[in-house]
């Protein structure tokens, strides 16, 4: 009798510790209703000799700008004869939003890569109209830099999320 009480107890404990235990689930690095989509027309790893007196330019792919959101007045330095802007399909949300979010249950550690990004795409995020974030992306080096985010993005590629990133948003 004592141990089927001592039993019922403990499988009491436990079962309401599991049951006030939430899990927060996937965190998403910014709440928006928008993506903008700039990206390089020339698919390049390097800076090429015609661009290498813009310094515009490769401070963009280098990495040295859009480092806060107040420097989105930038973008519209992106020059039509060098980068394509397009708007996100809101049909591809579900998934960009299972991409672009931290879930603390999976304890997955951000990597780096040998490589030197090169960011030919950058990702401008927005709720109602006003911009919450940018992404910058190197595909080819796997590496992302995402701007002001509250929620953890270092772990952003851990899940073959490039790859995922780039079937999307180069999908029709």
């Amino acid at each position: 009798m004592k141990n089927n009480l001592f039993l019922f107890t403990t499988l009491l404990i436990i079962s309401i510790s599991l049951l006030s235990c939430k899990q927060k689930g996937c965190q998403p690095f910014y709440e928006y209703d928008e993506i903008e989509w700039y990206n390089f027309k020339r698919n390049l790893d390097s800076i090429p000799p015609d661009l290498q007196n813009n310094k515009f330019l490769v401070d963009v792919f280098q990495g040295q700008t859009f480092l806060k959101i107040k420097d989105v007045d930038k973008l519209v330095n992106l020059s039509s004869n060098d980068f394509n802007k397009s708007t996100i399909s809101t049909l591809k949300n579900d998934k960009l939003n299972k991409l672009f979010c931290f879930d603390e249950n999976q304890s997955i550690n951000g990597f780096m890569t040998a490589c030197i990004p090169f960011y030919n795409d950058i990702l401008v995020f927005k709720k109602e109209n006003k911009i919450v974030g940018i992404a910058k992306i190197c595909f080819k080096c796997e590496q992302s830099t995402f701007t002001e985010s509250d929620i953890n993005t270092d772990a952003f590629g851990a899940k073959d999320e490039f790859k995922k990133l780039k079937n999307i948003l180069y999908s029709k």
